[in-house]
């Protein structure tokens, strides 16, 4: 029988098993790394790119305070011009308002009346004076009441009264001094305030 000695051969068959296997392993832990560094590499990335993001956005919310703030601004500013400019309004009403009511009175007030004395409070009027007749009186509160500048005319008392002996009637009138166009713009300026 023939005898075969194979144990060198069984030996570089395991020697090159065993280094077929540590290359394997290297090279499988080579590409682990390679992998871990690129994903490690992929991860810088996407946070720098999402602080960059981060800073962007910040920077656009501080540019939006300053834009809000200047808009506030703005808008105290548009009020306090149209304040003034009904104040302005009211001081003009209120200018040509006596005059005009003053003209107004003498237009309503018939021949044989005499106005003693006129006071004003806060709007309302207090009208004190003096006619031959009752009917004169009633036709100058009849006059009042035509009249744009005054509303709610009342005739407070009349008194029968010798002046120069000649019999008279003291009246005391009081009535609301309304001017022309400042209610309407008023009411149409709180109305555009509402919207």
């Amino acid at each position: 029988m023939i005898r075969i000695n194979l144990l060198p051969v069984r030996t570089t068959k395991r020697q090159e098993a065993v280094r077929s296997q540590l290359l394997m392993a290297g090279t499988g832990a080579i590409a682990l790394v390679v992998v871990l560094v690129l994903f490690h590499m992929v991860m810088i990335t996407r946070v720098a790119t999402a602080e960059s993001d981060v800073r962007e956005l910040k920077a656009e919310v501080e540019r939006m305070k300053t834009v809000a703030a200047q808009a506030e601004q703005e808008q105290k500013l548009k009020e306090d011009l149209q304040r003034k400019l009904d104040v302005i309004k009211r001081l003009n009403a209120n200018r040509t308002g006596p005059v005009r009511m003053l003209d107004e009175l003498a237009d309503a007030t018939p021949e044989k009346l005499t106005l003693t004395s006129l006071d004003e409070d806060k709007g309302r009027l207090r009208i004190s004076g003096y006619a031959v007749s009752n009917e004169v009186i009633s036709q100058f509160l009849s006059n009042l009441e035509q009249s744009d500048y005054f509303e709610d005319v009342y005739l407070n008392s009349i008194e029968q009264q010798d002046k120069d002996n000649v019999s008279v009637k003291v009246f005391s009138v009081t009535a609301r001094l309304v001017v022309p166009g400042t209610e309407v713009e008023a009411d149409a300026a709180e109305a555009g305030a509402d919207q």
